[in-house]
């Protein structure tokens, strides 16, 4: 996947213009374009299920058959993923009365089991690390929390205050940004990663094709010329950038002590006044939890096993720390830098807020 990424850069650099009659929007900042399309557009813009509302071009709206309105937060067209919060901030309310997709082109991204717990004990979320805390729909006298089906055995006598409400299958989701959801057709992978656009191929039918870009009016020798020639040295430049990180990693192994496992941080916030563009201090980047690798190298989220920082692929007693809003892994140290000069995730690109009611591994 690395390679994947490093390669769609080489072939968006041959992109050519594409043709007409391409419907391109934006919305609150955000590109519509296939196989999205806004409702004020002709209907072959998009492809069925994927319109989208614009509400004073200050929101992005997918309206669902069976699950009703949600905001849109972002759309990654290459690796067709849509994330989407409730209007109203609360996330997880929608999710807990279950998520129905009946009717739409859209799949949970990352599904997992979780059980919702009403408590009286409000303290309960910082006893489980697991347990996400529910701002919004707890109270002063109760907690609603949410911990993993799979967990639960474990802190079974830690919640014996808590009451059941639901057990439901959930995508990737958080309190703050949303949750993921996914899609496989129409499949437009190949055109974007090509520096492409997507369309349909013609004014019937749901037959889609690429226009412009690395696919378009190169033959298929040229393609392989330059995957090849640009392919090699990259492989060998990847390879020679992992090698100087685990040297990098080692001597900061050696002059670092550690414990093993997870370690749970004292959480707060020290954001710079100047946002984004000013980093974190030294403090905070610290605060962030820390995961050191057993030999399996298992993380909790499924195909979590590259370094979006340095591209190189982790190793068992590495050293990984999390963005705690987004819980995404990377090297601590290729971390640890970036945070220094930019205090948004390199890989959501949210800018993270460590909430002290909200502890999670």
């Amino acid at each position: 996947m690395a390679l994947l990424q490093i390669l769609s850069l080489v072939l968006l650099s041959v992109q050519q213009s594409t043709s007409a009659g391409i419907c391109p929007e934006y919305c609150a900042g955000q590109s519509v374009h296939f196989p999205f399309r806004l409702s004020t557009q002709p209907d072959r813009c998009g492809y069925p299920g994927f319109n989208l509302s614009c509400k004073n071009q200050i929101k992005a709206m997918l309206s669902l058959p069976f699950a009703g309105e949600f905001v849109v937060r972002d759309i990654d067209y290459l690796y067709q993923r849509i994330w989407i919060n409730d209007p109203g901030g609360c996330t997880p309310a929608r999710l807990v009365h279950g998520l129905n997709l009946s009717g739409t082109p859209f799949e949970p991204q990352y599904p997992e089991s979780y059980v919702f717990l009403n408590c009286s004990d409000a303290a309960i979320s910082k006893q489980v690390p697991e347990v996400r805390y529910i701002s919004c729909l707890s109270g002063e006298t109760f907690s609603v929390v949410a911990i993993p089906v799979d967990r639960l055995d474990m802190y079974r006598t830690l919640l014996w205050s808590c009451g059941k409400i639901a057990e439901v299958l959930v995508p990737d989701w958080d309190p703050i940004y949303g949750m993921g959801l996914r899609w496989t057709e129409p499949n437009c992978m190949g055109c974007e990663l090509g520096g492409g656009t997507c369309m349909f191929k013609s004014d019937t039918g749901l037959d889609i094709r690429c226009s412009g870009g690395f696919n378009s009016g190169i033959s298929t020798s040229a393609k392989l010329g330059i995957i090849f020639g640009a392919g090699i040295p990259l492989l060998c430049t990847l390879g020679l950038v992992c090698h100087l990180r685990r040297k990098a990693n080692d001597f900061y192994n050696h002059h670092q002590h550690h414990n093993s496992g997870i370690s749970v941080p004292v959480v707060g916030s020290s954001r710079s006044a100047a946002g984004n563009a000013k980093g974190l201090d030294g403090p905070t980047i610290e605060a962030y939890p820390i995961t050191v690798l057993d030999e399996s190298r298992r993380l909790s989220r499924p195909g979590d096993n590259t370094c979006s920082i340095c591209l190189c692929e982790y190793q068992a007693n590495e050293k990984l720390r999390t963005i705690p809003d987004c819980k995404h892994y990377f090297h601590a140290v290729c971390l640890d830098e970036w945070l220094k000069r930019n205090s948004a995730c390199p890989l959501c690109r949210n800018t993270p807020h460590i909430s002290a009611a909200i502890v999670s591994s």
